[in-house]
């Protein structure tokens, strides 16, 4: 984590934290605060869908692996509401996924889910504000 990322000029987003480990969610909230972001959170992909019908949302950090509904899952519903919505495909919501695990497919998978970019577990900070930004 470098001082001059955590200090740079940026818009403030909102922010979708969905991760069924207490700890990651603490983590990513205070990460994301000091980057200058609002968080909401909540622990498995149903919850997010629900959220995702109440809030609009700049991202969204999904968990893959998590009980009661799947992160993979979970982002096939979120475009799913986009498509019914009507959204214009440039102001989807950008779905970041975060793992522990290694991908064998390189993450085809969660791209073909509507993934749009992933990060592997420990979150790196400056990586996480760039995949924010793109």
């Amino acid at each position: 984590m470098t001082g001059d990322s955590l200090n740079s000029p940026q818009k403030s987003l909102q922010i979708l934290v969905v991760d069924d480990n207490a700890i990651n969610l603490r983590l990513m909230t205070a990460i994301l605060k000091r980057l200058g972001h609002y968080a909401d959170t909540v622990e498995d992909g149903a919850a997010s869908l629900v959220k995702f019908k109440e809030k609009h949302y700049d991202a969204i950090l999904m968990d893959i692996m998590m009980p009661v509904m799947d992160g993979i899952t979970a982002t096939r519903e979120i475009r799913k509401m986009e498509a019914e919505r009507q959204t214009d495909p440039g102001s989807r919501v950008k779905i970041i996924a975060t793992t522990a695990n290694a991908f064998e497919d390189g993450g085809k998978k969660l791209l073909e889910a509507g993934v749009d970019h992933y990060m592997h577990r420990p979150i790196e900070v400056d990586e996480l504000q760039r995949l924010l930004n793109l």
